[in-house]
């Protein structure tokens, strides 16, 4: 057994066993990673932090049902697309992304032409992801923006393996129509 597998068996067996430090621990390790992961389904900061929260305490929730085998990021990112994916349909609409409300965009322009320029291209890619329907959406920002494999993906959204990879190719296809005008 790997050590990366013997480092979650033994964080889901402390879990289980109701180690605050080691769920202090896991919290601390994945709380970003589970907030850009609802901020790119929602494009809403505030609901972003709020979903984020309720996704740590649907887990904490649901420690005692954890099988130790299985990996506490497989349920993690389960919980955040299930809690995400009902804000989502409740709100019965996507809220646009803002670039004023982005903390992490970065200054990197030289000039205020080129700032404009990157300004409504960022701002397009955003929207051409949010476009995006959300099962798609959620399968294209495990694999682009989470770096996760096509296998991890499928058990991550209890879907097939080629489920993720249609919905990946359909993701690439939406997104190269509505970004075609910066690809000439």
């Amino acid at each position: 057994m790997n050590k990366y597998k013997e480092y979650h068996l033994t964080f889901n067996e402390k879990i289980i066993a109701g180690d605050k430090e080691a769920f202090k621990e896991f919290f601390y390790d994945n709380y970003n990673d589970v907030f850009r992961f609802i901020y790119h389904m929602t494009f809403d900061r505030e609901a972003a932090l709020d979903l984020t929260q309720d996704t740590f305490l649907n887990f904490y929730k649901s420690i005692e049902k954890l099988n130790p085998a299985i990996s506490p990021n497989y349920y993690l990112f389960r919980i955040a697309k299930n809690v995400t994916l009902n804000y989502l349909n409740r709100l019965d609409q996507v809220s646009y992304y803002n670039l004023d409300d982005e903390e992490t965009h970065k200054e990197f322009i030289s000039n205020p032409e080129d700032e404009y320029s990157a300004y409504f291209f960022e701002n397009d890619i955003q929207k051409a992801i949010e476009s995006l329907p959300n099962r798609c959406r959620a399968v294209f920002i495990l694999s682009r923006y989470h770096n996760l494999t096509y296998q991890e993906i499928s058990e991550t959204l209890e879907i097939s393996l080629q489920t993720v990879k249609n919905q990946i190719n359909k993701a690439i296809a939406i997104l190269k129509k509505k970004l075609s005008h910066y690809l000439d």
